[in-house]
């Protein structure tokens, strides 16, 4: 596990304030929710690099996001908010057993909730972002939905910052402007890097092949459309089968998409055009 030096400015901060058992449950909360994704995660066989606390939260680093089906995704991006139901539900428990204060049980429920909302708005990299990512790519071309979750989340994270300073008429909400920020240029970076995710989902695509069931997706490709063009229209959670047809519209051929791969690999030449497959 990592620390973000930040994350210990803030428990600083906290002992100074007066708040070191707040900022202590906020973290034990925090880490419960990353060992709900690092617990999914593992029940599918992803492989875990680090978990890393941030100072509004945590993350655990997997390489496996993009390259596996949308419905592990989903599950393993949920698994974080769902551990706050049953915290939630255990909290009422202690309270009703007289272990905890009702002022405390409130404290802790206020915290799971803020917790599990902020991980679920529809930003990525946050888990409601990368939901929304796993659902769009049933129905979209992967490179438009990485495309389009990505400008949504930049725009959403620089709404974050603007109202960061309209909500107090008198002082900036620094917490929120901080999140802000950061969310945004995470974003920048997983834009400059949006070729590569993709590259990687055609990797994957190439040597693994679709190992769980999936419905066909045909194309209807003309012969002399480029295959770098014809490829970005590609399906994450879909089969591609190319129909090959002819400046006449008349069908002239099928490419199931394991030879598109290992052609478009073979010979990464921009100009590379769908008949020199079929020639």
């Amino acid at each position: 596990m990592r620390i973000h030096p930040l994350f210990w400015v803030l428990v600083c901060s906290a002992v100074w304030t007066g708040h070191f058992i707040e900022i202590l449950s906020l973290f034990v909360l925090i880490v419960i929710h990353e060992l709900g994704h690092v617990t999914a995660a593992w029940s599918f066989g992803w492989r875990i690099h680090s978990m890393e606390l941030l100072p509004f939260g945590g993350v655990a680093k997997m390489d496996e996001w993009g390259t596996v089906p949308a419905r592990e995704e989903i599950i393993v991006a949920l698994a974080g908010p769902f551990q706050h139901v049953y915290i939630v539900l255990m909290s009422f428990m202690f309270e009703q057993a007289g272990w905890w204060t009702e002022e405390w049980t409130e404290y802790f429920i206020r915290g799971n909730l803020m917790i599990a909302c902020f991980n679920l708005l529809p930003v990525y990299p946050l888990d409601g972002g990368r939901v929304l990512q796993a659902v769009l790519s049933y129905f979209l071309p992967y490179r438009r939905v990485i495309a389009w979750t990505l400008w949504f989340s930049l725009l959403f994270s620089f709404l974050m910052a603007v109202s960061s300073f309209l909500i107090s008429e008198s002082s900036v909400m620094l917490h929120l402007l901080l999140i802000a920020l950061f969310l945004f240029f995470s974003n920048l970076v997983a834009l400059r890097r949006k070729s590569f995710q993709f590259l990687r989902f055609l990797i994957q695509r190439r040597d693994r092949g679709i190992c769980h069931d999936v419905s066909i997706k045909k194309l209807t490709v003309q012969a002399d459309e480029p295959l770098r063009k014809v490829i970005k229209n590609w399906y994450k959670e879909r089969y591609h089968i190319l129909e090959i047809v002819d400046g006449q519209g008349r069908m002239i051929g099928f490419l199931p998409e394991e030879k598109v791969l290992e052609y478009y690999f073979k010979h990464p030449v921009q100009g590379c055009l769908i008949k020199e497959l079929i020639s």
